[in-house]
């Protein structure tokens, strides 16, 4: 009994040891969502729908340069999003307005300082039928029609300086989105503190609100410009060439220009809005990595390709040959 006994007992502890050691691998692999850093491991990170093809070709250019990286990003609407953010396992967040009291009480009870971060200025685009011989508005048109629901033909000195022809009163504003940053921006950019209740139908997606106005000659869109303003997006120019685009004016005697890089850069465009990235971990983790990367020269490329004006215009590489 006694030598039988020995061998079971040295069995017995090697596999204790085995075990142990077994224990003491897993404990040493690195947990993706904890010990992330700013260029591997996993990060959630919340953003605004409207601003899909921004984010989506950062993500895009950033996971294939780091490769132990993942960015899980979840799109919602503008309303959602400012609720969603008070999550404990939210790094980031990527929207058109800025965190509020509600928001900010939040991140003090953890005693993290959300940073804001500016990354690029995106716009609102207004469509309208191909067949209509609308030539511009101003913003005192669209003001009556975000809040009557029409705008009435006018021979005011505006019309007649720009010579805008109006054949059949616009009327069924469309914004893309229940509860989006478009019908915010509108409020704040058209309506201002006026107290005036905006009065539009909300769609789903942007390719509703153009297939709506394409079908439809008295009904006006407004969308965000970053969805149809990279040209060498095959997707992007067949939805674009399904409508109008409309020149938008500021005042009266202003004059009326297109949303472009250029335009949303200098501020003459009216219907504009700022990108910012809310960085919300209290950590060097991958939510940094990714934020740096967006708002440094390789992410501001990025966003120059899509035709929408970056914060911070990359400089010019040139390579001078010698020969």
């Amino acid at each position: 009994m006694t030598t039988i006994g020995k061998p079971v007992q040295h069995s017995a502890l090697l596999i204790a040891i085995a075990v142990a050691l077994l224990s003491a691998c897993d404990s040493s692999t690195p947990d993706p969502y904890n010990d992330d850093t700013p260029t591997s491991g996993h990060a959630l990170i919340l953003a605004d729908e409207d601003l899909r093809s921004i984010v989506d070709a950062e993500k895009q250019v950033f996971e294939s340069i780091y490769t132990k990286a993942t960015i899980e990003v979840r799109y919602l609407p503008e309303a959602t999003l400012l609720k969603a953010m008070m999550n404990d396992s939210v790094r980031c967040v990527i929207a058109t307005v800025k965190s509020g009291a509600e928001q900010e009480a939040f991140f003090a009870k953890r005693r993290i300082e959300a940073h804001v971060i500016p990354i690029c200025m995106d716009g609102i685009a207004v469509v309208v039928n191909k067949a209509r011989r609308t030539d511009a508005l101003s913003i005192a048109s669209l003001r009556r029609l975000l809040t009557e629901g029409h705008t009435e033909p006018s021979s005011s000195a505006m019309d007649s300086i720009m010579g805008i022809v109006w054949y059949k009163v616009l009327q069924v504003p469309l914004v893309s989105g229940s509860g989006s940053g478009v019908a915010r921006t509108l409020v704040d950019s058209v309506l201002r503190a006026d107290g005036v209740p905006l009065r539009a139908q909300a769609l789903h997606t942007v390719d509703q609100v153009i297939t709506s106005v394409k079908e439809n000659p008295d009904h006006v869109g407004f969308i965000p410009f970053a969805a149809i303003s990279d040209l060498d997006n095959p997707r992007t120019r067949a939805l674009r060439d399904q409508v109008k685009l409309l020149p938008i004016a500021r005042t009266d005697t202003s004059r009326a220009v297109l949303p472009s890089q250029s335009t949303l850069a200098d501020g003459s465009y009216p219907l504009r809005r700022e990108v910012y990235m809310i960085l919300a971990e209290g950590k060097s983790g991958l939510g940094t990595g990714f934020v740096s990367f967006v708002a440094n020269h390789k992410g501001q490329r990025i966003i120059l390709k899509l035709g929408i004006a970056p914060h911070k215009v990359p400089a010019r590489e040139v390579e001078i040959v010698h020969q």
